[in-house]
């Protein structure tokens, strides 16, 4: 399940260690994923938890969001593009979100109740212009329970299940929102848009080299004042070789690593890098530079290291 894959760029186990340095603040946070491509940046990623954590939460919201502030815990819910939700009293099926006031995507457009029914179709709409039926499969593998949903006024819609489902809120944070109007600017293409995407997360995504790299930068506007991301930059890079990614960050390429290779972990600590478990429910190791000055210290000294598992960075 995403709930447990995404803790978008804080994960199941730290492997942290003294490499390289880097600027004192506002800096850039380089990372090496196990990913052999970069997973797709139109809001809807695929590569599975690995794209969720990477190129979905840290860029997008949903109307509801995961919880990270408790690291030591499996992740609740928190409001998100909804500031508030709740089940109709007298329909067991219908699920009530009421939007959050002045919400903006990255390109300045508003987020509204038209915007997000607008996402739905993408995903659920077969008819509609905008139907996406790749980030479709993605998200109806997750969320298969939904079977309607309307405006109900311009800050308030209604979802409605194909029967009672109390566990539907926690689905809701797989369909991230998107911005239409970036959509129509991008010629109606979900190629084109990828390459400058729009969503409404802590980071936006400015630049993107195909099978290279993806660069997001902090959201300064971003609604959540007290999430806005520490870094200036985050730059993921696909190494699908482990011995690679260990190599990358050793000479300073990167300044965190997914996954290192068993056999390099006491070589690993006999050069002061420290390992930190994660309560994950299993392990996937990441490799950290927590040298003087670099983008992760900075952020450990400051306590700041999971806001909602991605705003602190």
């Amino acid at each position: 399940m995403v709930r447990k894959l995404v803790p978008a760029v804080i994960g199941a186990a730290l492997l942290l260690g003294a490499a390289v340095s880097l600027p004192s603040f506002g800096q850039t946070l380089r990372v090496a994923m196990t990913a052999s491509d970069i997973p797709t940046t139109s809001g809807i990623p695929n590569n599975g938890g690995e794209g969720f954590r990477f190129l979905g939460f840290p860029a997008f919201d949903g109307l509801i969001d995961w919880d990270y502030t408790r690291p030591d815990q499996i992740a609740g819910l928190t409001p998100g593009l909804a500031a508030s939700w709740k089940i109709d009293d007298s329909d067991h099926t219908r699920w009530v979100f009421s939007l959050r006031e002045g919400v903006k995507f990255h390109d300045g457009s508003e987020v509204t109740a038209d915007a997000v029914i607008w996402n739905l179709d993408r995903l659920y709409n077969e008819k509609s212009l905008q139907f996406d039926a790749p980030a479709s499969a993605i998200v109806r593998s997750f969320v298969n329970m939904l079977d309607r949903y309307q405006k109900i006024d311009d800050r308030t819609i209604a979802i409605y299940t194909k029967s009672p489902f109390s566990f539907f809120p926690y689905m809701v944070p797989t369909m991230l929102m998107v911005s239409p109007t970036q959509w129509e600017k991008a010629g109606r293409s979900w190629t084109e848009f990828a390459k400058a995407p729009s969503g409404t997360g802590p980071f936006r995504i400015t630049k993107v080299v195909p099978g290279q790299s993806v660069e997001m930068s902090r959201n300064e506007p971003y609604w959540d004042k007290n999430r806005i991301p520490k870094l200036a930059k985050l730059i993921v890079i696909p190494m699908p070789e482990a011995t690679t990614r260990l190599a990358a960050l050793r000479s300073g390429q990167v300044d965190w690593i997914e996954v290192p290779p068993p056999d390099a972990i006491p070589s690993l600590k006999a050069a002061g890098f420290q390992i930190s478990l994660w309560p994950y429910p299993h392990i996937w190791p990441y490799i950290f530079n927590v040298a003087e000055g670099s983008a992760f210290r900075d952020i450990m000294e400051t306590g700041q290291v999971s806001t909602r598992g991605r705003a602190s960075l």
